[in-house]
């Protein structure tokens, strides 16, 4: 080993053992709030990923599959905080849903249409996004999606009337989606080889959970000092359109250009794009992505489920929320694209992550409703872990079917517009079961529903598995 990789070695085992001493003697907070206690739950699950990242990603640098450039990782990481920053805006109903309500004004009626505008933009824009993916170099795109998308937030935070609302959803829905989101992942593609791709995506799916927690945090705070009113909620929405701004600036600057980029001109992106719709194993890609996430979906009635089922409490409830969202994906979803990349194939473990998922969400079939809470919510963290490592690795399929790099955006805009098209439909299923048949049976519906679309990915992951084996064959 040279002294140069020497010196990496030393520095890299004192970072780790750095980090593990502020899990084991971070912050300790006294106070019985709702805030104190999901930070301390949150300082705690810091400790036991960076235990692992200790044990499990700390490998030797000499033995390091993973070497990469500092560009490439300052690139991972610029798209990581961008992927859980940039939607916070066009979702903070999902938060401060009561506070807007109170700030704007608008009825529940009101607050559907404007995720309906933001939904409908969405979907749309999946497809010329990926066309546009593969005309513009990742760098340039990513920034001006982040920009816009703050300057979004300036307008909303002046309290425009609702039909102003409605047209900067809509926006927001081509900011995100037409610009940002295939390039994220044509971004993350072309960071790992092919080797590399879960692992990649893993840490993406990580890396924008722990954003969004830090993020989402920051966003609590300024609330709460402005007065967690009308006031309040303004400085909430300023300080994420800021963030955006700056956070654009900085990624031009970190972003790297790979080499592969912007040697395409309108006609042969276009081309690429129908070239990359005629392959039957892009749309059962797709298929997996479709179930897998409407599988994921069912996972944000579980709190609801603790707190009417079960008798916990509304803010114990909220806590575990935060925990399953953001922590979670932050801890299992670098773990699942690593496991992934360790089995060599992103496919087969999908098969097994959506087997485990199946059995998961049948236990709860079979738990009385009067069993402890500790059963029910380690059953629930352990299938959020498992969901995670779903999402963490099924936009990662790409590179093991072979769609060339210079066809990543047209991929994933079919992959998305695919995968995303629950978005149109499921929360509306999901909860026509809880109002139709209230109490027990309605979530018991949910979770049978889940199932299915749980094996019904894992039907698509074995099709894909024979269309990869008859590729190799011819």
């Amino acid at each position: 080993m040279t002294k140069k990789l020497a010196m990496k070695e030393i520095l890299r085992k004192f970072f780790c053992r750095f980090l593990l001493f502020l899990g084991l003697f971070g912050p300790k907070d006294e106070k019985t709030s709702l805030f104190s206690n999901v930070f301390d739950l949150a300082w705690k699950l810091l400790y036991i990923f960076l235990y692992m990242y200790n044990k499990i990603y700390c490998i030797k640098w000499k033995e390091s599959r993973m070497k990469k450039s500092y560009k490439q990782w300052a690139t991972l990481i610029a798209i990581c905080v961008a992927g859980g920053t940039i939607f916070k805006l066009a979702y903070m109903r999902d938060v401060f849903y009561a506070a807007m309500q109170d700030a704007f004004g608008f009825t529940n009626t009101q607050f559907g249409l404007m995720m309906t505008a933001f939904a409908v933009t969405q979907f749309i824009a999946y497809l010329p996004g990926g066309w546009i993916t593969d005309l513009v170099p990742v760098k340039y795109l990513i920034p001006v999606s982040l920009i816009s998308t703050g300057l979004c937030g300036f307008w909303l935070a002046t309290y425009p009337s609702f039909t102003s609302v409605l047209i900067i959803q809509a926006i927001m829905g081509i900011t995100i989606t037409l610009l940002f989101w295939e390039a994220m992942i044509k971004g993350t593609r072309m960071i790992g080889t092919a080797e590399e791709q879960g692992r990649m995506f893993g840490l993406l799916e990580g890396g924008r959970g722990l954003a969004a927690t830090i993020i989402s945090f920051a966003a609590l705070w300024m609330f709460t000092t402005f007065g967690e009113g009308k006031m309040g909620l303004r400085a909430t929405m300023i300080f994420y359109a800021i963030s955006l701004c700056v956070l654009g600036v900085a990624c031009y600057f970190l972003i790297e250009k790979n080499e592969v980029e912007g040697k395409v001109n309108a006609k042969e992106a276009l081309d690429g794009l129908v070239h990359v719709a005629r392959m039957p194993r892009v749309w059962v890609a797709g298929a997996i992505v479709f179930f897998g996430y409407s599988f994921y979906n069912g996972l944000s009635y579980f709190s609801t489920y603790l707190t009417e089922i079960c008798g916990m409490s509304v803010s114990l409830g909220v806590a575990i929320n935060i925990v399953r969202q953001y922590l979670l994906a932050f801890i299992a979803a670098p773990i699942g694209g690593m496991i992934a990349d360790k089995m060599g194939s992103s496919i087969n473990f999908l098969k097994i992550a959506l087997t485990l998922g199946t059995i998961l969400t049948g236990i709860y079939l079979l738990i009385p409703v009067n069993a402890g809470l500790a059963i029910v919510i380690g059953v629930m963290l352990l299938l959020a872990a498992v969901m995670m490592t779903i999402r963490g690795t099924y936009y990662s399929t790409t590179d093991e079917i072979k769609i060339p790099i210079m066809m990543s955006g047209a991929a994933a805009g079919i992959l998305s517009i695919v995968g995303n098209t629950p978005d149109l439909f499921i929360f509306t299923l999901y909860g026509h079961f809880m109002d139709a048949y209230p109490g027990i049976q309605g979530y018991r519906y949910i979770f049978i529903t889940m199932m299915v679309f749980a094996v019904l990915g894992i039907v698509c992951c074995f099709i894909l598995s024979s269309m990869k084996k008859n590729m190799k064959e011819n």
